[in-house]
């Protein structure tokens, strides 16, 4: 029995059903706090180890709801649009995997992203600012990884498998990862990418199928 399996045993009743219809409802209102008071969440909601060590401990959580965004009318299509993307992407995943697994995913990447922030201050004094627009990725490249061949269709009318869009995906936060200045947002990526990884290892753990392979779920 794999570690996913004697987890799920033990924790699995403690789940939260349909979990991506509040991390959904979570980036609506992210967004709507960075249309009109982005500074809001930088000052009260967002992943501060220190702060978080000195009593903020919502912000263990309340990090998450941040949603980038730009100006004008279009940004709040296309906010819609990415709200309903991820949304239908984690609904597939919480029906493949099951409502712990998804969980346990999801709850992961947090625990990894409050972890590496508070043991950095702890051992160094810096606060770092972690993006958690990585931890959406994360989702959407475990998506890939599990349904290679589905098919996307970038800006409504440019077929693309999610296997190559998230080599697109991968390729682009590399290069972020090489040239970016903030070592907040470096680790961030480094955090993403090992979330994907850990949960990959733990759940072919002992198996010999291919779980990349959706007609294993069937």
């Amino acid at each position: 029995m794999s570690i996913l399996d004697r987890l799920e045993r033990k924790l699995g009743r403690y789940a939260v059903p349909n979990l991506m219809k509040y991390i959904c409802a979570m980036y609506a209102l992210g967004f709507l706090i960075q249309i009109t008071a982005p500074e809001f969440y930088f000052y009260y909601l967002d992943l501060d180890p220190e702060a978080i060590l000195h009593g903020h401990i919502w912000r263990i959580l309340s990090f998450l709801i941040y949603y980038p965004t730009a100006n004008g009318f279009g940004s709040i299509f296309w906010a819609i649009i990415g709200i309903m993307v991820y949304y239908s992407i984690g609904k597939t995943l919480d029906y493949l995997w099951g409502n712990f697994r998804y969980n346990f995913f999801f709850f992961s990447g947090v625990i990894l992203y409050n972890v590496a922030g508070i043991l950095i201050y702890l051992l160094t004094g810096v606060s770092l600012q972690l993006n958690p627009t990585y931890m959406g990725f994360s989702i959407f490249l475990a998506y890939a990884l599990t349904l290679p061949d589905t098919v996307f269709y970038l800006y409504f009318f440019i077929p693309i498998k999610a296997k190559y869009l998230a080599l697109i995906e991968t390729l682009l936060y590399v290069y972020f990862l090489a040239v970016s200045q903030s070592p907040g947002e470096k680790l961030s990526i480094v955090l993403s990418f090992a979330n994907v990884m850990l949960f990959f290892i733990l759940l072919n753990q002992g198996r010999r199928k291919n779980i990349f392979n959706i007609k294993n779920y069937r």
